[in-house]
């Protein structure tokens, strides 16, 4: 493993059902569509939860205008691990399971300002030698060591709390664990934007319902609702849809694909993610439906057209899609 998970918010809407933005991991979510640093989606948070407690991780998230929050790293069941504050004189404050341990940055003007800045977060969770380092836009801004920063003897961490709908709006988020052979590291000011089906791909074999006649149109479908939908009862049929552009080059760190699905018959039903690019696939996990609507993610690190890091042109021409398993 190396990146476990990251989030832009572009592709979301405020009308998507809690129980879908639940399945990708964000309770108590307020979507806010433009509002990004970059003219796309952000979002209000109380949580983020992980797909797994993370004893050392590396983590990053965009901040709006932080200045007076405070945000808790958790393990879900044993309580707050270590905390940051944001002070509204532009410090930040790390606090471990003892207050007198407490260390804090200078105040930063740039911390109070409405304004986005990028935060990035070095965590080892240890009774005795514990460890957490703060960078802003990719300055280190203070490190706390030989800390306690393990609630109850937590093993890791598996929940970033923002607060219940905090004032602070939250972009671009990535986390990573320490292993692997890359992204296991601070991974500098990210962007995780979203490409959304805009044409057909090399397969078209799902059953199209709602008022558009294209599969990868009713794909695209942001309320995560019965409204439009493409839908599968044979095992191996695969859907793919090309998708819209990545602008400015960027240097591509990994893909994620999303697909949410529920299923409406007695059966348990089983799908899976295709990534195509050139005529290579490459699979995500199989997962199990049921009859609400959940989100699916996963991450491929390597283009399976050449076996090597992600190029900005084979980003831009992949497809993206589901297989029905069982």
């Amino acid at each position: 493993m190396a990146l476990i998970k990251c989030a832009g918010f572009d592709y979301l809407t405020p009308l998507a059902p809690a129980s879908a933005l639940a399945s990708l991991g964000f309770t108590n979510a307020l979507i806010l569509p433009g509002q990004g640093r970059a003219g796309g989606g952000c979002a209000k948070l109380g949580q983020i939860n992980l797909p797994a407690r993370l004893g050392a991780f590396y983590c990053g998230f965009a901040l709006g205008n932080p200045s007076g929050i405070e945000i808790d790293f958790n393990d879900s069941t044993k309580g707050t691990n270590f905390k940051l504050g944001f002070s509204t004189a532009g410090a930040i404050t790390c606090t471990p399971q003892s207050s007198v341990n407490a260390v804090s940055s200078p105040p930063m003007a740039v911390i109070p300002g409405a304004v986005w800045q990028y935060i990035e977060v070095y965590g080892l969770i240890a009774n005795t030698g514990g460890a957490v380092i703060v960078r802003v836009n990719e300055a280190v801004v203070l490190s706390l060591v030989s800390a306690d920063t393990s609630s109850n003897n937590s093993s890791g961490v598996d929940q970033i709390s923002f607060g219940n709908n905090a004032s602070t709006l939250v972009d671009d988020f990535y986390i990573c664990d320490t292993g692997g052979a890359a992204l296991n590291n601070f991974l500098g000011n990210t962007r995780v934007p979203a490409q959304v089906p805009n044409g057909a791909g090399a397969s078209t074999q799902w059953t199209p319902t709602g008022s558009a006649s294209a599969n990868w149109q009713l794909a695209s479908n942001p309320y995560m609702d019965d409204s439009s939908y493409v839908s599968c009862a044979t095992p191996g049929d695969i859907d793919l849809y090309a998708l819209s552009p990545v602008a400015n080059s960027p240097l591509i760190q990994a893909v994620q694909s999303i697909i949410v699905a529920r299923q409406d018959d007695s059966g348990q039903r089983q799908i899976k993610s295709i990534i195509q690019s050139g005529t290579a696939q490459a699979t995500g996990a199989v997962v199990n439906t049921n009859a609400g609507y959940a989100a699916h993610t996963d991450i491929f690190v390597s283009d399976p057209n050449t076996g090597g890091s992600w190029t900005y042109p084979a980003v831009n021409a992949l497809q993206v899609g589901a297989e029905l398993v069982t």
